[in-house]
This record gives C-alpha cells, sequence and structure tokens, in this order.
C-alpha cells in the first residue's frame, strides 16, 4: 500500500495500515493521553470525533446486518460441517441420519476444498480452547477461506457494501470457543474499527448464550443475529461450563467475526481506500488472471 504504516499487534502479527503518518501518530498520542485508571476505552490508537459507545445497534448497518442474517442459517451447516473435522466424538451425536447426511455432504466439499486451517489466539489471553479461521486479512480474501466458501461468499459480499472494513485493520475470521473458556479484559487497537458477531453455534445448542463483557456491560450472542460491539473498549469472555459428558461438537461457541467502519469514520475511510486503490486493483487483477 503506498504510504502506509506498519502495525504491530498484541500476537506479534502486523500489517500496513493504509492511513497517513500524521494521521496515525495524532490518535497515537491522543490514546496515550488517555487516563487508563479512568477510562474503558484504552485502544493504542485513539481517533479524534468518534462517538464512543461499548454497543451500537443493528441499525446502524442494515447492509451487512440484513446480507449476513439472511446467510446465517447456510453458514451454520458450513461450519458444522468444519467442525466434523476437529471433533471426532461428534460421531457420537444422538442423530446419526443427520450426521450422516453432513458426512457426505463435508466429503463432497473436501473434494473440492482443503481442511480447514484452525489456528490458535496467539495473544496469551485466554485459557480453554480459542481458535480461528480466518477468511479476510490484509485486503482480501485469507487462504484459508477456501475450506469455508459460503463463508468467504458472505464476507465478500460483505466488503461490498461499504459498512465492511475491507482494508487493515478490517478483519473477518470464523471464531471457535468451547464451553468454560476465559478471556482477560483487554481493549482492542483502535476506536475506528467496530466488530460484528453474528453467532453460528452456541455451546448446548442454546439459541442465546451470556458470557460477554464490554465496558462492564453483560451481553448475550443470540443465535443468527448480529451484535456489534466496539473492542477499543475494555472486554472479556466467560462462557459457562457445561456439565461433563457433553461432546465436544455441542460445547462450541462459533461466532462469525467482521469488522466495521466507525460511522463517523468517513473522512478516514476515504483516505484509507484512496491508499488501498492501487493494491485492491492488483489483487483483483491477479484474481482474474490480468
Amino acid at each position: 500500500m503506498a504510504g502506509g504504516q506498519v502495525i504491530q499487534y498484541a500476537d506479534g502479527d502486523e500489517e500496513e495500515w493504509p492511513l497517513g503518518l500524521d494521521l496515525l501518530t495524532a490518535a497515537k498520542q491522543a490514546a496515550q493521553r488517555q487516563d487508563a485508571r479512568l477510562s474503558m476505552q484504552r485502544p493504542s490508537y485513539l481517533f479524534a470525533g468518534l462517538r464512543a459507545q461499548p454497543f451500537w445497534p443493528r441499525d446502524s448497518f442494515p447492509k451487512v446486518v440484513t446480507l449476513l442474517e439472511a446467510r446465517a442459517a447456510q453458514l451454520s451447516e458450513e461450519v458444522k460441517m468444519l467442525l466434523e473435522d476437529c471433533f471426532s466424538s461428534s460421531e457420537e451425536e444422538s442423530e446419526p441420519r443427520s450426521c450422516k447426511r453432513r458426512k457426505r455432504r463435508k466429503r463432497q466439499v473436501a473434494k473440492e476444498h482443503s481442511r480447514p486451517e484452525w489456528q490458535p489466539q496467539g495473544e496469551g489471553l485466554h485459557s480453554g480452547v480459542w481458535l480461528k479461521l480466518e477468511l479476510w486479512a490484509k485486503g482480501g480474501l485469507a487462504p484459508a477461506a477456501e475450506a469455508a466458501p459460503a463463508a468467504a461468499a458472505a464476507i465478500s459480499a460483505a466488503m461490498g457494501t461499504g459498512e465492511a472494513m475491507e482494508c487493515p485493520p478490517g478483519r473477518a475470521a470464523l471464531s471457535l470457543m468451547t464451553s468454560g473458556v476465559h478471556v482477560r479484559p483487554h481493549c482492542g487497537p483502535t476506536n475506528h474499527r467496530l466488530r460484528l458477531h453474528l453467532p453460528l453455534l452456541l455451546p448446548g445448542n442454546a439459541r442465546s448464550c451470556a458470557g460477554l463483557t464490554v465496558a462492564s456491560e453483560d451481553c448475550r450472542w443470540q443465535l443468527h443475529r448480529c451484535l456489534i460491539f466496539d473492542d477499543s473498549f475494555e472486554h472479556r469472555v466467560q462462557l459457562p461450563q457445561l456439565e461433563a459428558g457433553e461432546v465436544p461438537l455441542s460445547e462450541a461457541r462459533v461466532v462469525l467475526l467482521l469488522d466495521l467502519w466507525h460511522p463517523d469514520a468517513g473522512d478516514l475511510r476515504s483516505a484509507a481506500v484512496e491508499k488501498s486503490e492501487p493494491q485492491m486493483v492488483q489483487q483483483f487483477c491477479n484474481a482474474c488472471h490480468i
């Protein structure tokens, strides 16, 4: 990206943000002036003029929410097939016919797509199982997205709405946790990005589940219903522990994670898209073999 700045994250990964040095310097200085003892919002980069609220209404992002929720049932089925590769005990589920159908579909998909590459979260913030299947990163589809074609198609469509953050630090992934996981309080790197969760599986096959706290406010994930929050506020996760004897697949909490532009970040988005455009054009040409 022309003129971008390389930013390093807590897990050691780094990428180039398509923003000018002057903007990033001012945002970093503003973040350093925040009193960590008084503020629940403590990103590394704090851009001025952006409304600060832990949760955002779904109607602030009508295009993305409508698009993703319309595909939620299909995405849940895809996730179940992916998890069968991770949890062999899924064969012990109480609905053998549905398992057999899913396995047949999985074998068909496997002929054309690679095995899922679930990766552990690397920030060192959690205890228990917390994995991710990265779908979109560094301005384009991630290699692992090939294993989840329905999710990849949904994310690609979302990137065309103008609401999803198509360039860094925007990410999309399938985020997997199992019951009993604990993620310590932490803050995301910037306030010009918001985070969307679309729950696709919840522990115990529940329709809703507690476990997410943002700025001391508890909330519940609801199956197939988008939840949008500002992860630059302190947030943590504590999933309830299911009773012993539950099989791993039924313990899973899987959300589709997608980053969005803050509604007040229009100027930042324009600057980022302008700097990202040459790379985005090149990616398109490469995909089309031009």
